[in-house]
Parts: C-alpha cells; sequence; structure tokens
C-alpha cells in the first residue's frame, strides 16, 4: 500500500512539473515610442517558418554601409489602432554582430519562454540597427516587421 502511495504521488508530482503552461495571455502596456525607419535596411519572415512561437527573420542590408546588431528583439501587439508594448521580462546575451553593406543574414527566434505561444493578433517584431559614424559614434534605430497570428 505505501509503495502504491508512493508511485501516486510521484506520478502526480511529475505530472505537474513535466507540463510547462506557457502563458498564452500577456499584460500589454502604453503605447509603444519607438519609430520605425527601415533606412536602407529590410526586416522580412523566411518563407513558411511563423509559427505562434518563432520565426526565421531575414535582415536584409541594403545600404553602403556596414550595420551593428545584437540578439535582442521586442514583439508589440496593435490594439485599438495603435502599437503597444507588452510587458514581459527578457534576457538576452549581448554579443554585437556585424552585417555587411548588400549582405543578408537569417536569424532564428524563438519567443516561447518570453512571450509565450502568442494568441491571433497583428503584431510587429522590432529589432535596433546601429551604424558607426566617422567620429566613432553610433546612430542608431529600429527597423520591424508586421506579421499576424
Amino acid at each position: 500500500m505505501k509503495k502504491l502511495l508512493t508511485i501516486l504521488l510521484f506520478l502526480g508530482i511529475f505530472g505537474l512539473t513535466g507540463c510547462v503552461n506557457y502563458k498564452n495571455e500577456f499584460d500589454i502596456g502604453n503605447e509603444s515610442e519607438i519609430e520605425i525607419v527601415q533606412n536602407g535596411v529590410k526586416l522580412s519572415f523566411k518563407e513558411n517558418t511563423l509559427s505562434p512561437t518563432g520565426a526565421t527573420l531575414v535582415l536584409k542590408n541594403d545600404m553602403d554601409v556596414d550595420i551593428q546588431y545584437g540578439n535582442p528583439y521586442e514583439i508589440e501587439i496593435k490594439k485599438d489602432g495603435e502599437w503597444r508594448k507588452i510587458n514581459v521580462e527578457l534576457n538576452f546575451t549581448l554579443p554585437a554582430f556585424s552585417l555587411k553593406a548588400k549582405e543578408t543574414v537569417e536569424l532564428n527566434l524563438n519567443w516561447k519562454n518570453g512571450y509565450g505561444k502568442l494568441s491571433s493578433g497583428n503584431y510587429r517584431i522590432i529589432k535596433q540597427i546601429s551604424i558607426e559614424k566617422e567620429d566613432g559614434t553610433f546612430e542608431n534605430f529600429y527597423v520591424s516587421v508586421e506579421f499576424n497570428i
């Protein structure tokens, strides 16, 4: 009897911890203040990669200068005609990558652990891009790509 009770207890605990409950609802914050400036850099989706939990982005540098970018990105949602922040806690490693003029790179995103499985809606992914100026300082701007789930 003790053995059966121990097994049932173990299965109950395993069942509770074995099922990961990714959030499908999130806290929608204030209106976004991010200005999108494509500026010769384009962000798009690789064909047939968009899902409610991730996607592969294509970052294309059509400029005549190299650009820098990192791993961080944000997802915003459109509510009542306005882009709104989604309040989530995200963690990224912070290496900087360079993309030469006229080149393209693919970026694999998996937002399941931060944003969860996105429910139906109109979203956009935002990435910050930097260009090094002649004086050694950086000019930053944002690019985005919109999508529907």
